[in-house]
């Protein structure tokens, strides 16, 4: 009877005792997160004041510095584009702070001129800044209706079949596309016309093979048909290509030229590469 006395009493003070701890426990977890929250507290304030006193001298030192004041502009190529233009459409202009500019918003409004393939743009401290543009090309041009006045205007198109305004003395002479009737244009604009996109392919392999480049100038492009593509030349020869097998064509070509025009010197009026064998060619008497 005695020992079960002893043993509940001791039950008692175990329990006691573990209550005692818990409260403890409790007790040191919140100490612990009190002297966190107070630490994270210092650690903000101490980076806020940091962050405002590094804006500040940044702002002092860089930002209102009028050592960074943009005072020169290099465009390369020069003479192409208009320097008043390049500014405009750039969102620059001289006395802006160099390190305020973004870069990234410039070389966007850049890409954004008709002529203006790509663009790239540099910061030059103290007080310069060079554009480097890599231009569109002409290389054909084609008769469309200006979307804008509703008139019928020559455009000129570049590899990518962007749409480009004439420039003003342009003299250079470019093959004509025609067969794209009733054609909308506007300058900047790209033409999503499968046949035109392997017309101007067609117009590349020539120029690469030198044989070709030699003896043909292409006057005019018929884009009229929907299967074939056919192309004039200076000296009135007309070669039906087809939208296929671009590097065969060439081949064939060729070998064309080499075997009527170099060997046998006739003058070739019409070449059909459309057929797989047996091209058709006829001659001028």
């Amino acid at each position: 009877m005695k020992q079960k006395r002893n043993r509940t009493r001791q039950k008692q003070i175990n329990l006691l005792h573990t209550g005692v701890r818990k409260r403890h426990s409790r007790q040191q977890f919140a100490g612990v997160i009190l002297w966190s929250t107070g630490i994270m507290t210092v650690l903000v304030a101490v980076a806020f004041g940091l962050h405002l006193a590094i804006g500040l001298v940044a702002g002092r030192l860089l930002f209102d510095n009028p050592r960074y004041a943009l005072k020169k502009i290099d465009i390369e190529p020069e003479g192409h584009f208009s320097p008043h233009d390049i500014r405009k459409a750039a969102g620059i202009d001289y006395g802006q702070n160099l390190w305020t500019l973004d870069l990234r918003q410039v070389k966007t409004g850049l890409e954004r001129l008709a002529y203006v393939s790509s663009a790239n743009v540099e910061r030059h401290f103290p007080d310069r800044m060079v554009i480097h543009l890599t231009e569109r090309q002409p290389v054909v041009k084609i008769v469309g209706i200006n979307t804008d006045l509703g008139t019928r205007e020559t455009f000129y198109l570049d590899r990518d079949c962007v749409v480009l305004k004439p420039r003003d003395g342009d003299a250079a002479i470019y093959p004509e596309v025609i067969g794209l009737t009733n054609a909308e244009l506007e300058p900047g604009m790209q033409l999503d016309v499968a046949t035109l996109r392997r017309a101007l392919e067609i117009l590349d392999a020539i120029d690469r093979t030198e044989e070709l480049h030699n003896s043909i100038s292409i006057r005019s492009i018929d884009l009229s048909q929907p299967l074939s593509i056919r192309m004039t030349t200076t000296r009135d020869l007309a070669i039906t290509f087809r939208l296929d097998y671009v590097d065969q064509q060439m081949v064939r070509l060729q070998r064309i030229f080499e075997t009527f025009v170099d060997k046998q010197q006739r003058t070739l009026r019409t070449v059909d590469l459309t057929p797989n064998i047996n091209v058709p060619v006829t001659f001028y008497e």
